[in-house]
């Protein structure tokens, strides 16, 4: 079962540095995964709509202060890091097809300011990237992933080697698309197929 250790020490297997058995273990590479975990897992996540962190939520109103642009304003759900889209109902459904224009299509037009969705709908639903931690939620695929990712951060501090660190990177950027494109298949088998909630819901 995946943990944030083990994550961590496929991260430095991945440039023959020693495994950790603690966080809070003592040396370079116990640092070296403080300090880089949490953000590179949060970038990773960001910036593709995985299927396994998406989440849907009933946003909460707060005090419009463009009521002469918009007719609501909504609280941004505090683990949301990306949003995908808008709507006036309930719906776990991603699009199949997670082009811009599909998305808008998917969607109602929007603005995000700060900690502010701005948008004219009453009641609206987010569907967002949350920022999911627990590991034994990743896909195998986004693990590998995720692992090269953290040795392209830990090359410099842990090898001092610019071509190390290439390397990583080359990797890291091949296993994510490998995972994106896995978790793009996995949405189109199923997006026909709304489960018994949603299509009650709807």
């Amino acid at each position: 079962m995946a943990s944030v250790v083990s994550i961590c020490n496929i991260g430095l297997s991945n440039l023959g540095k020693d495994n950790i058995s603690a966080l809070t273990d003592a040396g370079a590479e116990a640092r070296a995964c403080n300090q880089f975990y949490d953000h590179v897992l949060d970038t990773l996540l960001q910036v593709y709509p995985w299927s396994f962190a998406g989440k849907t939520a009933s946003l909460a109103q707060v005090t419009n202060d463009k009521a002469g642009t918009w007719l609501y304003a909504y609280r941004r759900p505090t683990d949301c890091l990306k949003v995908r889209y808008v709507r006036p109902q309930y719906s776990e459904a991603d699009p199949a097809d997670y082009s811009a224009a599909k998305a808008d299509a998917f969607g109602f037009a929007h603005e995000i300011e700060g900690q502010t969705i701005y948008c004219d709908l009453s009641p609206a639903f987010l569907r967002y990237t949350c920022r999911l931690t627990d590991p034994t939620k990743y896909s195998p695929m986004f693990i590998e992933a995720l692992s090269w990712h953290l040795a392209v951060r830990f090359a410099m501090p842990l090898t001092r080697d610019p071509k190390i660190r290439a390397d990583a990177y080359q990797l890291a950027q091949a296993t994510q698309a490998q995972a994106a494109a896995s978790d793009a298949n996995e949405v189109r088998e199923t997006s026909d197929h709304d489960s018994e909630f949603v299509t009650g819901r709807a």
